[in-house]
């Protein structure tokens, strides 16, 4: 698996038409979103906040810190998807990464490891009626894992310039 800053550096070869990368957020807006959540995050993400604050990834916005774009701000769609949508999730989700469709990526705050770098990235499918002992299918390990397996797709499908092979 590769490190973040590798993952990154990978994705910024691409395209802006593909692959956007934000200025970064800084401790004290993390923390803050951490209090607004009551959750911690993985420090993956929060080391990926600390270098990109969100990221446009083939047309799809993967979430940030913006107080200025409602779309595009971590908090807001948390508020909409656990307390607004007609299927909220429950709130140890964290919506991260839309597909189009109403579904969205999120990490799963409730299985944040014990030395908090990381937890699971589950996708979260807003037509779908969860029981209560059922769980979302996990995507990935952790977000450093989904951000590489992303990458890969990326890879697979599009050259550097954005054009589809």
């Amino acid at each position: 698996m590769l490190n973040l800053e590798a993952i990154i550096n990978e994705f910024i070869k691409f395209d802006n038409s593909v692959f956007e990368k934000y200025l970064p957020t800084d401790e004290n807006s993390i923390v803050n979103l951490e209090n607004r959540i009551n959750n911690r995050l993985p420090l993956d993400f929060k080391s990926f906040l600390l270098i990109t604050n969100g990221a446009l990834i083939n047309c799809h916005e993967l979430y940030g810190i913006d107080n200025t774009n409602k779309n595009r701000d971590l908090f807001d769609n948390f508020i909409f998807e656990t307390s607004e949508a007609g299927n909220a999730m429950p709130n140890y989700y964290l919506p991260i990464y839309p597909d189009g469709m109403g579904n969205h990526n999120c990490l799963d705050l409730s299985s944040l490891s014990s030395d908090r770098t990381k937890c699971n990235v589950i996708f979260w499918q807003h037509d779908r009626q969860y029981s209560k002992n059922e769980k979302p299918d996990i995507d990935a390990g952790s977000f450093i894992q989904f951000l590489e397996n992303m990458l890969k797709e990326l890879i697979k499908y599009y050259n550097w310039d954005g054009t589809e092979k």
